[in-house]
């Protein structure tokens, strides 16, 4: 009977080789990232690393924790389980936003045991390519002129295939504290896998006490980013033909209304008495209504206005606290809008849903953590360049800081780069990933 060669025989091994695999995946956001959980479940398990994999309820996405235990210490059993039945009443949103607000307005702390042991943290996800031209295919990786081109090479695969190629290295290494591997789902629209890894790190008893987010900073360390919030408003009107405006309510109004007091009162105000910070390359708060749809007719009451609109506070300046404001202004203009219903309106079902409704998109946490910090500290002494410039994109590391963790930035390739048509990662970057990596494993193994 022949014999037939197994699968696993057939897996990546380098950093590059794994890297041009995760490429090939498109894992954009929403498409989900199990089939790139899947190939790193199957790596590690060649290398005899223990997973925790926890699926979503949609069947798209999970995230996955590689587990590298200290000398002496055991890593136990691999499970593979349902994020809903692990963290039952704790089981957040999934891809339908967040709400943060009525509550905590932090991500769930870990356990108050001892911190200890560093995290390699990443996410899987990717931008879409939908309306870019690109000079190669986005999801067959490309070199040309000592780099790699492809969807995610920069943002951020190549910081996870360079530590997945070094995994069988960490694990029989006898390491003076255990490592761990996050690699997380949909943090390019809500990073709401972030948010539910802190609570899977709980019910694992697993507390570290840095974590190295791996976004593209050419491989210098950043300590410091605004938060990024970003919102839905809708705005409900009742439609009438322009000439009969008694017995219509027009939703643009409402929703006009809203965009100036946000852009006087959020934006304007915070850049004139709100927190500055010249490490910023902008200084301040930013923000808008960035897009706004409403009305279909110019001779009909518009029934219907949609808002898009996002802020982007300093780490001094309370995001909560804003967000609460925005919720408030709209529970008075919802208030305003049932009033303004007239006693004999054109359509009778459309009034008994007028007024103003918020939609939470994303809370996503500032960081920082201090050019002093614990991480950075750590960097330092591995040989990596401290980056006093502080960044206005945002990360999963505020989530981690939050959760008590001493958290920085750190990985190959250039922000520029990401997202954008022909991204790509310089050969060499990837070179100084997996130099930082073995001086990390050098430094526990001492």
């Amino acid at each position: 009977m022949p014999q037939t060669e197994s699968p696993e025989l057939n897996l990546p091994t380098s950093p590059r080789d794994i890297l041009e695999a995760l490429v090939r995946i498109d894992s954009t956001s929403h498409t989900g990232n199990l089939e790139t959980i899947t190939l790193l479940q199957r790596i590690f398990a060649s290398k005899g690393v223990t997973t925790h994999v926890f699926r979503e309820e949609d069947g798209l996405d999970a995230n996955l924790v590689a587990v590298f235990p200290a000398v002496g210490e055991a890593a136990g059993d691999s499970t593979d389980r349902a994020a809903k039945d692990v963290l039952g009443s704790d089981y957040g949103t999934g891809r339908g936003g967040v709400d943060r607000l009525e509550g905590e307005s932090t991500p769930a702390h870990a356990s108050d045991a001892a911190r200890r042991g560093i995290l390699i943290a990443g996410h899987t996800d990717c931008v879409p390519v939908t309306g870019q031209e690109w000079v190669s295919p986005p999801f067959e990786p490309t070199e040309r002129d000592g780099k790699l081109y492809g969807r995610g090479t920069a943002d951020m695969k190549g910081y996870i295939a360079t530590f997945t190629a070094l995994a069988d290295r960490f694990l029989a290494a006898d390491l003076t504290e255990p490592v761990y591997l996050a690699a997380t789902w949909d943090e390019e629209t809500s990073c709401n896998g972030a948010r539910e890894l802190v609570k899977q790190l709980d019910t694992l008893e697993i507390a570290p006490r840095i974590a190295y987010v791996g976004e593209p900073t050419m491989m210098d360390v950043i300590t410091a980013h605004k938060s990024m919030n970003s919102f839905e408003a809708d705005f409900y009107g009742i439609a009438a033909h322009s000439s009969l405006l008694p017995r219509g309510l027009n939703a643009n109004r409402y929703a006009a209304e809203f965009t100036t007091w946000f852009h006087e009162e959020i934006i304007d105000r915070g850049i004139a008495e709100g927190p500055s910070d010249s490490a910023f390359l902008v200084p301040h708060i930013t923000g808008g209504v960035n897009r706004f749809d409403g009305g279909n007719a110019i001779n009909t009451v518009g029934a219907h206005a949609h808002l898009l609109f996002e802020y982007r506070a300093l780490p001094s300046d309370d995001a909560i606290a804003i967000a609460r404001r925005i919720q408030a202004k709209i529970a008075e203009l919802d208030e305003e809008m049932k009033k303004a219903v007239p006693a004999d309106p054109a359509d009778s079902e459309q009034a008994k849903n007028v007024g103003a409704s918020l939609t939470i998109r994303t809370l996503l946490y500032p960081l920082d953590c201090g050019t002093e910090g614990e991480a950075a500290q750590l960097a330092r002494e591995l040989g990596v360049t401290i980056s006093p410039t502080k960044v206005t994109y945002g990360t999963e590391s505020g989530i981690y800081e939050a959760a008590g963790m001493s958290a920085v930035v750190i990985g190959p390739g250039d922000i520029a780069q990401a997202h954008g048509a022909n991204e790509y990662v310089a050969l060499d970057q990837l070179e100084r990933c997996e130099a930082f990596f073995l001086a990390l494993l050098e430094r526990l193994s001492n």
